[in-house]
């Protein structure tokens, strides 16, 4: 998504030497929230995609291991739910920004 929104944002016709901070500015709004989740949420997601769950593989039987197993899920499901719009959604997204900001600085 971000090669995408930036991309286009940066090959949009509105977008000009003279105002290319507002199209940058415009996707920085867009995707800033999605790459802070990513870098709070890394560790825990690598560990959840290798399925690395410190405590549930450490040779020890447990009584109640689907029931473990079940909250562990709820947790992965938890953290893949914030996963953003989809990719058209944030590009429309950002070209209003740009639209609105370049419109702001065509009125100057």
């Amino acid at each position: 998504k971000d090669a995408f929104v930036l991309g286009r944002l940066l090959a949009h016709p509105l977008t000009t030497l003279d105002n290319v901070h507002a199209a940058l500015k415009a996707y920085q709004d867009v995707r800033l929230s999605v790459g802070q989740f990513v870098a709070r949420n890394s560790e825990a997601m690598g560990d959840m995609f290798e399925f690395d769950a410190p405590g549930y593989y450490d040779g020890v039987d447990r009584q109640n291991e689907r029931e473990a197993l079940e909250l562990l899920k709820d947790e992965i499901l938890e953290l893949r739910r914030w996963r953003g719009e989809g990719a058209i959604a944030e590009w429309l997204q950002a070209e209003r920004k740009l639209q609105e900001s370049v419109g702001l600085c065509n009125r100057r």
